[in-house]
Protein backbone atom coordinates (compact mmCIF):
# COMPACT_ATOMS: atom_id res chain seq x y z
CA UNK A 1 0.00 0.00 0.00
CA UNK A 2 1.09 3.56 -0.69
CA UNK A 3 2.22 5.50 2.35
CA UNK A 4 -0.10 8.18 3.72
CA UNK A 5 0.92 11.57 2.45
CA UNK A 6 1.32 10.42 -1.13
CA UNK A 7 0.20 12.72 -3.92
CA UNK A 8 -1.18 11.55 -7.24
CA UNK A 9 -0.16 14.18 -9.78
CA UNK A 10 -2.89 14.30 -12.41
CA UNK A 11 -2.36 14.48 -16.16
CA UNK A 12 -3.35 18.15 -16.29
CA UNK A 13 -0.43 19.11 -14.04
CA UNK A 14 2.08 16.81 -15.76
CA UNK A 15 1.21 18.34 -19.12
CA UNK A 16 2.16 21.79 -17.85
CA UNK A 17 5.28 20.39 -16.19
CA UNK A 18 6.50 18.62 -19.33
CA UNK A 19 5.77 21.73 -21.43
CA UNK A 20 8.31 23.43 -19.13
CA UNK A 21 5.73 25.87 -17.81
CA UNK A 22 7.99 27.63 -15.27
CA UNK A 23 5.28 28.02 -12.65
CA UNK A 24 4.52 24.29 -12.63
CA UNK A 25 8.13 23.16 -12.87
CA UNK A 26 9.01 25.39 -9.94
CA UNK A 27 6.06 24.26 -7.85
CA UNK A 28 6.70 20.55 -8.43
CA UNK A 29 10.44 20.77 -7.93
CA UNK A 30 10.06 22.94 -4.80
CA UNK A 31 7.21 21.02 -3.15
CA UNK A 32 7.25 17.42 -4.37
CA UNK A 33 9.73 14.56 -4.59
CA UNK A 34 9.83 10.93 -5.63
CA UNK A 35 9.18 10.21 -1.94
CA UNK A 36 5.63 11.52 -2.14
CA UNK A 37 4.45 11.70 -5.76
CA UNK A 38 2.66 8.82 -7.45
CA UNK A 39 1.29 8.03 -10.89
CA UNK A 40 -1.43 5.65 -12.09
CA UNK A 41 -1.66 3.61 -15.26
CA UNK A 42 -4.44 5.80 -16.57
CA UNK A 43 -2.32 8.93 -16.17
CA UNK A 44 0.60 7.22 -17.90
CA UNK A 45 -1.63 6.31 -20.84
CA UNK A 46 -3.09 9.81 -21.07
CA UNK A 47 0.36 11.38 -21.10
CA UNK A 48 1.80 9.02 -23.71
CA UNK A 49 -1.30 9.39 -25.86
CA UNK A 50 -0.60 13.12 -26.12
CA UNK A 51 2.95 12.97 -27.49
CA UNK A 52 3.67 14.18 -31.00
CA UNK A 53 6.75 12.21 -32.06
CA UNK A 54 8.61 8.97 -31.43
CA UNK A 55 11.45 10.91 -29.83
CA UNK A 56 9.06 12.67 -27.46
CA UNK A 57 7.43 9.30 -26.68
CA UNK A 58 10.79 7.76 -25.71
CA UNK A 59 11.78 10.75 -23.57
CA UNK A 60 8.45 10.89 -21.78
CA UNK A 61 8.16 7.14 -21.20
CA UNK A 62 11.67 7.16 -19.73
CA UNK A 63 10.84 10.05 -17.39
CA UNK A 64 7.58 8.40 -16.30
CA UNK A 65 9.40 5.19 -15.30
CA UNK A 66 11.09 7.12 -12.48
CA UNK A 67 7.75 8.01 -10.84
CA UNK A 68 6.42 5.53 -8.24
CA UNK A 69 3.33 3.75 -9.56
CA UNK A 70 0.03 2.84 -7.88
CA UNK A 71 -1.57 -0.29 -9.33
CA UNK A 72 -5.30 -0.26 -10.08
CA UNK A 73 -7.21 -3.25 -8.68
CA UNK A 74 -10.69 -4.75 -8.78
CA UNK A 75 -11.87 -2.75 -5.76
CA UNK A 76 -10.90 0.46 -7.54
CA UNK A 77 -13.26 -0.38 -10.38
CA UNK A 78 -16.08 -1.08 -7.93
CA UNK A 79 -15.41 2.23 -6.16
CA UNK A 80 -15.33 4.03 -9.52
CA UNK A 81 -18.79 2.68 -10.30
CA UNK A 82 -20.00 3.77 -6.86
CA UNK A 83 -18.60 7.28 -7.33
CA UNK A 84 -20.22 7.64 -10.77
CA UNK A 85 -23.55 6.22 -9.55
CA UNK A 86 -23.69 8.56 -6.54
CA UNK A 87 -22.87 11.57 -8.71
CA UNK A 88 -25.52 10.55 -11.26
CA UNK A 89 -28.14 10.45 -8.47
CA UNK A 90 -27.23 14.09 -7.76
CA UNK A 91 -27.46 15.04 -11.44
CA UNK A 92 -23.70 15.45 -11.78
CA UNK A 93 -21.24 13.79 -14.12
CA UNK A 94 -17.48 13.47 -14.16
CA UNK A 95 -15.28 11.64 -16.64
CA UNK A 96 -14.69 7.96 -15.94
CA UNK A 97 -10.96 8.72 -15.83
CA UNK A 98 -11.33 11.21 -12.98
CA UNK A 99 -13.58 8.84 -11.04
CA UNK A 100 -11.02 6.03 -11.41
CA UNK A 101 -8.12 8.24 -10.31
CA UNK A 102 -10.24 9.30 -7.34
CA UNK A 103 -11.03 5.70 -6.40
CA UNK A 104 -7.33 4.83 -6.48
CA UNK A 105 -6.52 7.92 -4.40
CA UNK A 106 -9.13 7.00 -1.80
CA UNK A 107 -7.78 3.46 -1.45
CA UNK A 108 -4.19 4.67 -1.32
CA UNK A 109 -5.02 7.48 1.11
CA UNK A 110 -3.41 9.86 -1.37
CA UNK A 111 -4.16 13.47 -2.24
CA UNK A 112 -4.66 14.58 -5.84
CA UNK A 113 -2.82 17.50 -7.44
CA UNK A 114 -4.85 18.58 -10.45
CA UNK A 115 -6.04 21.52 -12.50
CA UNK A 116 -9.24 19.65 -13.40
CA UNK A 117 -12.35 20.99 -11.64
CA UNK A 118 -14.23 17.68 -12.04
CA UNK A 119 -12.45 16.30 -8.99
CA UNK A 120 -14.21 18.87 -6.79
CA UNK A 121 -17.49 17.03 -7.39
CA UNK A 122 -16.19 13.80 -5.82
CA UNK A 123 -16.74 13.37 -2.09
CA UNK A 124 -13.91 12.60 0.33
CA UNK A 125 -11.15 13.45 -2.15
CA UNK A 126 -8.22 15.39 -0.74
CA UNK A 127 -7.22 17.96 -3.34
CA UNK A 128 -4.07 20.03 -3.25
CA UNK A 129 -4.74 23.63 -4.13
CA UNK A 130 -2.18 24.66 -6.70
CA UNK A 131 -1.36 28.26 -5.91
CA UNK A 132 0.53 29.43 -8.94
Amino acid sequence: MVQTGSIIVDTSVWIEYFKNNNAFVGFIEDNLSLDNIRITGLIISELLHGVKSSKEYLLLSGAIRAIPYIECDYQDWLKTGEILFNLKKKGKTVPLSDALISAIALRAEASILTLDSHFREIEDIRLIDLKI
